[in-house]
């Protein structure tokens, strides 16, 4: 009986890898933090930094994927929201912050609506 093994896309790309596993080290160090007395400034940064580095890896890995057009941007669209809550992670508050805030809501809501669309065209 042969075995096939696929080849994990983390696995395939090294940088992709180092990035995905940075991005949940630091929220590792985002989660032990809570334990310690932190400054908000730190926190923030703590907090923004696995947000940017997820969102970059994934961004990267579907660079690499070449799915199609749409899959892309819809993917993309992803990465790009979890930048942008990486930025609002950093912003002082105010109405700036609120609005960035609202689109990476709408965003992720976006992204939730495609997915549910995807697996409910599956099933049928």
């Amino acid at each position: 009986m042969k075995s096939i093994q696929k080849t994990s896309p983390i696995a395939a790309s090294p940088i992709v890898g180092l990035l995905i596993k940075s991005a949940l080290l630091c929220s590792l160090v985002l989660l032990l933090s809570n334990l310690f007395v932190t400054s908000a400034e730190s926190h923030a940064w703590i907090s923004s930094l696995p947000l940017a580095v997820a969102g970059a890896g994934y961004a990267l890995l579907q660079i690499q994927l070449r799915p199609d057009r749409s899959t892309m941007m819809k993917r993309l669209l992803l990465a790009a929201t979890f930048v942008l809550w990486a930025i609002d992670q950093l912003l002082p508050s105010g109405r700036l912050a609120v609005f960035l805030g609202d689109v990476v809501i709408a965003a992720y809501v976006l992204d939730l609506f495609w997915i549910i669309g995807e697996q409910a065209a599956q099933r049928n």
